[in-house]
């Protein structure tokens, strides 16, 4: 049995005064303990480990108040060991057992180390570190650990040199660190002797620190930097002090801790700098990745080519080994892969094959730009000709602005770019996709959720199902992968077209959409999917309106899913809902009175989809409408690029109400992207509130457009002006006829669907035409006529397209032909 330890400072690590080894634990710093018996499972060497481990413990633990990780390793252990890990054991001396044991489990350690692995992993986590604390040591209050300049910086030169240079340099420790730097970094021999002064003033004030604070603290910060500076000695000359740094600098004497500081700057900014300069040198050294394959200056190359001859599985490897270690890909290196597939190979391991891919589809961060090489080159549609089909394939679609195949690399760029999120929504969207458990899935849904339109005459999205089945095969992926990219590609489309043209507030829509995705990871995955697709399809697709659709959507049924919230309110529910919302409203000052009729008048939808604080503005809103003003307000919030109408007023007798509406944002040139209309029914009256979203040239309304609505809308509900006035000022005149078939309305009006609701008197009614200004006055306007009572409508457009789908009553169970019909005979023609 052998122990060794690891300290967390080179510091800790020194030659004794003797000469020999010796472990002097820095205040703060931990020390990492690792038991290494000869072999695994002797009782005896079991028995002894446990009390070595119960005394360690109590001495340093609970007697001392050090830190100490401990680990048991065997020796098969040292080839599947993380380079933190490893580290350690880079610095790991003998302290006590056989010494025989020790020097076979270094040898060990060295044959399954992996030095490419460890230099770029060890580069890439600085880099990491440095963007975090910032790569000047000259803050104003520097970390001492991990900012620039400091341990961090001296360790990685150090475990860096070890690494580059193994056979001769992987055993030193302590102050021969400096020779190996000297002797294999090429680090000048003045360098190395500033560098030695440097680190032992950083490791003294860093210990002061500790000692002073009385526990690990590595931010040196401004309050401390006195007290210090005269720990340290900075402040014995009396005559020093008296000047308190009130003189100006050309002309008075620097004050200790300006000394003390100056010299802790230009030792941090040494460091930095020999440290930065064998960090480049290291990464841009030449390293054998395997496989025919060479890094240098941090490109792969090929070690002998042609590379023709070596299994082909080389043609993944070479993105493989880049995106796992950060590096680029040669000219040369693309020649060869080129050349290569001029010769159509045949993979011969596809386990291997498949086990790189899926590692690369795995690197969230990392896969778009290998895709996108790899699809450049060819070699992505050599590996999944399903995909290759795509990438000159010109979409039926014209509102896309790219091929299909490039589209999909789009999706994944969108994806990604969650990773650096702009705004909230997506540092929400950002934190789902890192929380995926399996992040391949949804990367492998993207590259084959397009790939059935190649294949015409069915829905993509069916023929995708069918891809993905031989693609999963072929790869031999697990049922659960298979099923999971099978139900993405299959029904990538169902929750764009539910929140666009579905109305989210209703129970049926929610239990719909989540009978047919019944799963929180689906969920996730295709909310991230349905963004990520309809931001690739071209500039200007991509709206916030569609975005808050989309997320409310994807709340809702998350809600649902995590029973958070029951699909169906049932009475029980919906009265503690409003006790609840008695409660909470009658803190805001409420009349108790009044908030009691609010909630008691307000059907259940209302009560679920409704804030607090939007639900106290409405009871002010109906106060005013009693005191015989309508209420017109305008609600945008902070980079929105909508306005939210809310306009509450008496209800008209007969359906029209919204039409009016709609006929003055027509007249002011005003978009509609949705309304939502809500009637409050009490035995005194019957008040309506109905809210719509518009936009006014794809951005809120100015504040101009705000005064013309509001006069406009005022007089209009009051009877003071009719929209046809108001129009005949801002459009052409339309006719008033009502029962004659006139063949222009039908331009409007290309497609009409009616789904007619079982449970209740509620028609849903999708209508498509040409997205002209006024087609959603001009449809409220004939359902107003038709006598047929607006509940809701979302209105979605695309590519001079428009769908709207209106929730109506007053329909009846008409059959589709007849509804369309009337609607053509009642619309408004100019």
């Amino acid at each position: 049995l052998t122990l060794v330890a690891a300290t967390e400072v080179i510091r800790s690590i020194d030659s004794g005064p003797d000469g020999s080894d010796s472990v002097v634990a820095t205040a703060g710093s931990d020390i990492d303990v690792t038991f290494i018996p000869q072999r695994d499972g002797d009782p005896a060497i079991d028995r002894l480990i446990r009390e070595m481990f119960s005394q360690l413990m109590d001495i340093c633990i609970a007697r001392c108040g050090l830190e100490v990780g401990y680990a048991y390793r065997l020796f098969e252990d040292c080839g599947k060991l993380d380079h933190q890990t490893a580290c350690g054991l880079l610095d790991a001396r003998l302290i006590i057992g056989a010494n025989r044991l020790f020097i076979q489990f270094e040898d060990a350690f060295w044959m399954g180390f992996n030095p490419p692995e460890f230099i770029f992993s060890k580069i890439e986590e600085r880099d990491a570190i440095l963007e975090k604390y910032g790569r000047s040591p000259r803050g104003v209050e520097p970390n001492l650990k991990e900012g620039a300049g400091g341990l961090r910086d001296l360790q990685t030169a150090v475990w860096l040199t070890q690494a580059n240079h193994q056979l001769n340099a992987a055993r030193v420790r302590g102050e021969r660190s400096f020779e190996a730097l000297r002797d294999f970094s090429e680090v000048s021999k003045e360098d190395v002797v500033a560098l030695a002064e440097a680190k032992e003033l950083v490791f003294l004030v860093r210990n002061t620190l500790h000692a002073l604070v009385g526990k690990e603290r590595d931010e040196l910060a401004v309050t401390r930097q006195e007290e210090v500076a005269r720990l340290l000695g900075y402040a014995d000359d009396p005559e020093l002090k008296k000047f308190q740094g009130q003189i100006p600098i050309s002309s008075r004497l620097v004050p200790p801790v300006e000394i003390f500081m100056g010299d802790l700057f230009r030792a941090l900014a040494l460091i930095r700098r020999v440290a930065d300069q064998i960090i480049r040198r290291v990464g841009n050294s030449r390293h054998i990745l395997g496989l025919g394959i060479d890094s240098e200056c941090r490109r792969v190359v090929p070690s002998i080519p042609p590379l023709y001859n070596y299994d082909p599985n080389w043609l993944l490897w070479i993105f493989e080994l880049p995106q796992r270690y950060n590096l680029e890909l040669s000219e040369l290196m693309e020649r060869e892969a080129v050349s290569a597939l001029v010769k159509k190979p045949e993979i011969r391991d596809m386990a291997e094959a498949s086990e790189v891919f899926t590692t690369m589809l795995s690197r969230l961060g990392k896969v778009y730009p290998t895709l996108q090489k790899m699809a450049d080159l060819g070699i992505l549609g050599w590996l999944l000709p399903e995909f290759g089909a795509l990438m000159d394939l010109i979409p039926y679609d014209p509102s896309h602005d790219h091929t299909v195949g490039q589209h999909t690399l789009l999706v994944i760029k969108n994806l990604e770019a969650l990773l650096k999120p702009e705004n909230d929504e997506e540092a929400e969207m950002g934190l789902l996709l890192r929380n995926l458990p399996h992040p391949e899935y949804l990367m492998m849904a993207v590259l084959i959720h397009d790939a059935g339109k190649a294949t015409p005459g069915r829905p993509h999205s069916e023929i995708g199902t069918e891809i993905v089945e031989v693609v999963c095969r072929r790869l031999g992926w697990a049922q659960e992968g298979k099923e999971t990219v099978k139900f993405l590609v299959g029904s990538h489309l169902i929750m764009a077209e539910t929140s666009r043209l579905r109305d989210t507030n209703r129970e049926d829509t929610i239990r719909e959409f989540t009978e047919q995705v019944n799963d929180i990871d689906r969920l996730n995955m295709l909310y991230l999917l349905t963004y990520a697709d309809t931001r690739a399809v071209g500039e200007g697709v991509w709206t916030q309106v569609k975005g808050r659709f989309l997320s409310e959507l994807w709340r809702r049924s998350l809600a649902v899913l995590s029973d958070e919230e029951p699909i169906e309110m049932n009475e029980a529910t919906l009265t503690r809902a409003r006790n609840r919302l008695f409660k909470n409203l009658s803190l805001d000052n409420l009349p108790e009175e009044e908030v009691s009729e609010h909630i008691q008048s307000m059907p259940p939808n209302y009560l679920l989809s409704q804030s607090q604080k939007q639900m106290a503005m409405h009871i002010g809103f109906v106060k005013r409408v009693r005191e015989g003003e309508p209420v017109v307000d305008f609600l945008e919030e902070r980079a929105s690029t909508f306005t939210e109408l809310t306009v509450c007023t008496y209800d008209d007798p007969q359906p029209g109400l919204l039409a009016k509406i709609a006929g003055v944002l027509y007249a002011a040139d005003l978009n509609v992207h949705n309304s939502e209309v809500i009637t409050r029914r009490t035995k005194r009256d019957t008040i309506a509130l109905d809210t719509l979203w518009a936009d006014y040239r794809g951005r809120q309304l100015t504040a101009g457009k705000h005064r013309e609505v509001t006069a406009n809308l005022t007089k209009v509900l009051k009877g003071e002006l009719t929209v046809a006035e108001i129009l005949a000022r801002k459009r052409p005149l339309i006719s008033q006829k009502t029962n004659q078939v006139d063949p222009e309305p039908i331009k409007y009006l290309t497609g009409c669907i009616v789904q007619h609701q079982k449970n209740e008197a509620l028609s849903v009614v999708e209508l498509r035409g040409p997205d002209v200004p006024g087609v959603f006055y001009r449809y409220c306007e004939a359902f107003a006529r038709l006598g047929w009572d607006i509940q809701s409508a979302k209105v979605s457009t695309w590519h001079g397209q428009a769908r709207i789908a209106f929730y109506l009553t007053g329909v009846g169970d008409l059959p589709e032909i007849k509804v369309r019909d009337a609607i053509i005979r009642s619309l408004p023609v100019e």
